[in-house]
């Protein structure tokens, strides 16, 4: 049975490998690096998780959570009403995108990483079929559903956002290029 020391013990572990994944990627996450950032001693990290992958997945479920949570509280703002295209592609990037920019970069790092890590995928596999329901829902409530698939939507998205990081867009450039494709694709 855990105490609640190491039940407190074991979320700042996983705090610190999250925030470490946000600031370095999967590869940063090392049983060191996140003693040092949860101020713990090494053993700890071996003593709560048997395996790196283990730290790794607890990290990597933390970030999905919180993602998963951003998404469900911004849609479940959004009524239903004709918008034009312009609110509309605000709405589905604002929904979907993290804020800063160290988290929109992990979020990307994230889903490219799952092709080839496995402890990324069902993360990923999560965040974007989340991402899709919550652009249909978007789409619907405002009117363009008929109009847009919600796969296009994210594709488009996730293009240009991809597109203007690679350029060294900071997060807010990086989203107002995805609102300015996203509603290209919506206007006739």
């Amino acid at each position: 049975m855990a105490t609640v020391r190491g039940e407190r013990r074991r979320a700042a572990l996983v705090e610190a490998a999250a925030a470490i994944l946000l600031a370095h990627g999967l590869d940063g996450v090392s049983h060191r690096a996140v003693a040092e950032r949860a101020r713990a001693p090494l053993g700890a990290t071996t003593y709560y998780f048997a395996t790196l992958d283990d730290l790794r997945r607890a990290a990597v479920d933390l970030v999905v959570s919180r993602d998963l949570t951003r998404m469900e509280r911004a849609t479940a703002k959004v009524t239903k009403r004709r918008r034009s295209a312009q609110a509309t592609a605000r709405l589905v990037v604002d929904t979907l995108m993290p804020g800063s920019h160290p988290e929109l970069v992990a979020w990307f790092e994230r889903y490219l990483g799952a092709a080839r890590q496995p402890v990324l995928r069902v993360g990923a596999r999560a965040i974007n079929r989340a991402a899709r329901e919550h652009a249909a829902t978007i789409l619907n409530r405002s009117g363009w559903d008929a109009a847009l698939p919600a796969t296009v939507a994210l594709a488009v998205v996730d293009g240009a956002t991809l597109a203007a990081l690679v350029e060294g867009a900071g997060a807010t450039a990086a989203r107002h290029a995805a609102q300015a494709a996203l509603r290209t694709v919506m206007e006739p």
